[in-house]
């Protein structure tokens, strides 16, 4: 075993000493080529503050670290490489709380059953221990699991029912369990529009799924109800790095402060309208 050395906190850590390297893939190099950048640009000799900043990566984690976090958000997003609510939000640590599953999903409340619901678990921590004032369900463009439960649950030519199914042989089925959460939207999708916008707007709709099943949630409904808790949807959109936010009225449209020039990012279109504004 690898000696204890105390690291700047003061809390042992174990060191490599050289002769423990071990043979790893490609991907696991770049994570750790990507560590070491991450090392040089935040815990330099100058903090990582640089140009005259006065705080920094560090000094912010460091403060984390002793007093706990705080964040102002939970943020429940899609597992896609493509839609990371860090990147598209521009926080920093500690700023909000994210949970990341297939397709944004939150299913409703049916009570506590002692089964493993992790979605549920951080829902309930970042609501009633961290008292987030904020939950946003983020979902994206090309989204693979609202494909995926298109596919299996919607009526157009690619349509599969045994998609996905369950293989203990090879323990498959926990994609096909998940995306079980969708089907009656995707049905309703199917019944509203022509085959060629559905999974575009199955993206909106299953956002607003989420939202509706978050209300589902007692603590969830006791600190809306008092004022304390703000539940609202988004969709990004990966091609053009526009945000759509589900509006009071089911619509889904862009911060008003979005550049206006930019009609793609500006034009806002309500679900039921696609077809119509497709049309036009």
């Amino acid at each position: 075993m690898a000696p204890l050395h105390d690291d700047d906190d003061g809390r042992p850590t174990t060191t490599n000493t050289g002769d423990e390297e071990m043979e790893t893939c490609e991907a696991m190099r770049d994570l750790v080529r990507g560590y070491k950048t991450f090392r040089a640009a935040h815990f330099s000799d100058d903090g990582g503050r640089g140009n005259g900043a006065t705080s920094s990566v560090k000094d912010t984690l460091r403060e984390l670290s002793e007093r706990g976090q705080a964040p102002s958000a939970l943020v429940i997003a899609c597992c896609d490489s493509r839609a990371d609510p860090a990147i598209v939000f521009a926080t920093s640590p500690g700023e909000v709380f994210v949970v990341r599953n297939v397709a944004n999903l939150v299913p409703p409340y049916t009570g506590v059953d002692g089964a493993h619901h992790g979605t549920c678990a951080a829902i309930e921590y970042s609501v009633q221990h961290l008292r987030v004032p904020l939950i946003l369900v983020m979902g994206h463009t090309q989204c693979g699991g609202a494909a995926a439960a298109l596919k299996k649950y919607g009526n157009g030519p690619n349509a599969d029912a045994g998609f996905l199914e369950a293989n203990e042989e090879t323990g498959e089925g926990f994609i096909g369990s998940w995306i079980n959460l969708a089907e009656r939207v995707v049905c309703e999708v199917c019944e509203e529009h022509d085959p060629d916008i559905r999974a575009r707007m199955l993206e909106f709709e299953l956002v607003k799924n989420s939202v509706k099943n978050l209300h589902t949630f007692p603590f969830i409904a006791e600190r809306v109800k008092a004022g304390e808790l703000e539940i609202r949807g988004a969709v990004f959109n990966v091609f053009n790095g526009t945000l759509k936010i589900l509006q009071p009225n089911g619509r889904f449209a862009t911060p008003k402060d979005e550049d206006a020039s930019d009609k793609s990012a500006s034009t806002a279109v309500a679900p039921p309208d696609a077809k119509r504004a497709r049309e036009e």
